[in-house]
């Protein structure tokens, strides 16, 4: 998984596609506070698939879920996608593709300016998000 921040000149209804083709997502500068949420966000997605307890299809839908803490893909995607013209966080899970990612979204790479530790409450909050 490779996290950048970009700022693109395409709206989110353009920028959503070319992620998809990319294996990649976009998710609102906000939704993690920190390098650690993403990271455990992404574990948790992994087990799942191994599992075979996932409910989305793919691992970034997944990735998505379990960082937001929602168990449906549209609220998750209410909550987390980026407005118009602000910077987002572009979550690529191909390593293969990270550097087409800034070319075809014709985007600008920021440094991610994200804590590497989250507070325990932010943990807890997506390890225990599909409990219940």
């Amino acid at each position: 998984m490779r996290i950048l921040r970009l700022r693109s000149e395409l709206s989110p209804e353009e920028t959503r596609p070319i992620l998809d083709k990319m294996d990649a997502i976009a998710v609102r500068i906000g939704s993690a506070g920190a390098l650690e949420e993403m990271e455990l966000a992404a574990h948790l997605a992994r087990s799942a698939f191994t599992k075979k307890t996932n409910i989305a299809r793919s691992l970034r839908y997944e990735f998505l879920l379990w960082l937001c803490g929602k168990n449906d893909i549209r609220s998750a995607m209410e909550i987390s996608a980026p407005k118009d013209g602000e910077e987002f966080f572009a979550v690529v899970f191909s390593e293969t593709k990270r550097d087409a990612a800034c070319r075809m979204l014709s985007a600008k790479e920021s440094p991610l300016a994200l804590k590497k530790e989250a507070d325990p409450l932010s943990l807890e909050r997506i390890s225990l998000s599909r409990i219940g």
